[in-house]
């Protein structure tokens, strides 16, 4: 018995220094007294053009292999990011409580890290960003040697992977340098900033307005200097909107990256027994002539200001006028309006409260040409040959419209046929025919194409709206044609 006592006792002694000296300093880890440290990830700051930034905190066995890891919101990770450096790294001693309670003090690496945007690659979306570190390396190996992503379950003593907790980031579509331009949003304002150098000169802006359901439900035609834009301005409805700025360029359309804008809805009770509505409206009758509503009683009506408020193209007040509300009338030549493409509005103001609430606005053309004029997506176009009616069908010239839409138009004399192509679509007409052709499917015309005076061609409005799948309209009264797309 002593000799297999003094053999089991050097097997023993053998053993132990065997694990203290011959094994890894994660298998040594078997022997520890604690728990790890979990690494703390804080101060997350996240720019759409600088990437993202944090403070962290971590054992210094951990530093090594350091990952900032992307979930989406299913919980599916969307980036792994090897964290390889740390800006003003300290070390300095941590109080932990050891697996017997005493408390112990250990050693903590801190500093910041930064992972540029081009590193993070992912796509617009809610993300749940955390840093996990281990003190080995999680990555199994491949048959061939290589690394593969992902991390192993390791069950070998001393082995870890930490987990900090996540935090929760908005990424947003990166800015699109290519674009000469860039929206801001400062209070109930959209400012719209254009960057015209003479490589982009030609090129035709507007302003989209698109709403929940992906639809565009405004389009404003943007001139070259800077604009804003109110909710009242354009008669946008409160809701969510995206916007985005659209140029077209040598029959190439590029949007710009899009912002998001929150109108709130406005309401004052004004005590006038009317519920949440507006307590009037205005509209247009076929001949022009604009007429106001009010409703309430006329004891409470007299205690308010009446406004009537037209706005050009831009957004801009170009008249202010009080209203009488026991007599709204006003007759449009009190206006005296320069052509162009308004929007009317009514204000009430409360003189006692300050404040003041507004209609819906309604869109009004005015026409002192004599000619017939049209209008694409708000601003007035300028044609060497004007709009003609004929057999009571008004034409348009097709070069003029289809180019603002960014067509290209070829004209051939041989056949006398114009070949128009825009955003895939080819569309073609020949001088005569009532029967034109949308990538090879026949549209038919109210009256054919024209060669107006041997050098226009012109074709119906309808055709316009069918070809280029725009919106158009006519007003009798000011012979206007508006077109929107």
């Amino acid at each position: 018995m002593n000799s297999f006592t003094k053999v089991f006792g050097v097997l023993m002694a053998c053993l132990l220094l065997f694990s203290t000296f011959g094994l890894s300093r994660a298998d040594a880890f078997c022997y520890g007294t604690r728990n790890y440290l979990p690494p703390l990830f804080g101060e997350v700051d996240y720019d759409e053009y600088d990437g993202l930034s944090a403070y962290i905190e971590v054992e210094p066995a951990f530093t090594e292999f350091m990952y900032l890891i992307a979930t989406d919101s299913r919980g599916n990770e969307r980036a792994r990011i090897r964290i390889t450096s740390m800006d003003e790294s300290e070390m300095f001693m941590a109080p932990v409580t050891d697996r017997e309670g005493q408390e112990i003090e250990v050693k903590v690496k801190s500093g910041w890290i930064h992972v540029p945007q081009k590193s993070l690659k992912l796509s617009p979306g809610d993300y749940d960003f955390y840093l996990e570190v281990s003190n080995f390396d999680s990555r199994p190996e491949t048959a061939s040697g290589s690394k593969i992503t992902g991390i192993a379950t390791d069950t070998q003593c001393g082995r870890a992977t930490l987990q900090s907790d996540a935090y929760e980031i908005t990424i947003d579509a990166i800015p699109n340098s290519d674009f000469p331009g860039f929206i801001d949003i400062k209070d109930e304002y959209l400012l719209i900033n254009l960057n015209l150098t003479a490589e982009y000169a030609k090129g035709k802006f507007s302003l989209l307005i698109i709403d929940e359901n992906g639809k565009v439900v405004k389009r404003n035609a943007l001139g070259t200097k800077k604009q804003q834009f109110s909710s009242r301005s354009i008669s946008l409805e409160p809701g969510t909107y995206k916007v985005q700025l659209e140029m077209i360029l040598s029959g190439k359309t590029t949007l710009s990256n899009a912002v998001t804008w929150v109108i709130q809805r406005e309401f004052i009770d004004l005590g006038l027994g009317v519920g949440q509505s507006f307590p009037g409206k205005i509209t247009i009758t076929p001949s022009g002539a604009i007429t106001i509503t009010l409703q309430g009683k006329q004891d409470t009506l007299s205690q308010y200001d009446f406004y009537f408020i037209v706005r050009n193209a831009d957004g801009k007040d170009v008249r202010h006028l009080l209203i009488d509300p026991k007599n709204p009338s006003l007759a449009a030549k009190e206006l005296s309006l320069p052509t162009g493409l308004y929007s009317l509005t009514l204000k009430i103001y409360d003189p006692r409260s300050q404040q003041t609430i507004n209609s819906e606005s309604i869109y009004y053309t005015a026409n002192q040409s004599g000619q017939i004029i049209v209008f694409i997506d708000g601003q007035l176009q300028t044609y060497n040959k004007p709009p003609v009616k004929i057999n009571s069908r008004v034409l348009v010239p097709m070069r003029a419209v289809f180019e603002a839409f960014g067509a290209k138009v070829d004209w051939d004399e041989a056949t006398e046929s114009v070949t128009a192509t825009t955003n895939g679509d080819v569309i073609k007409l020949t001088i005569g025919s009532k029967i034109a052709y949308k990538n090879g499917q026949p549209i038919t015309m109210d009256v054919p194409a024209i060669l107006y005076n041997n050098q226009t061609t012109m074709v119906p409005i309808r055709f316009v709206s069918e070809a280029l799948g725009a919106t158009v309209s006519w007003d009798n009264y000011s012979n206007s044609v508006i077109i929107s797309r």
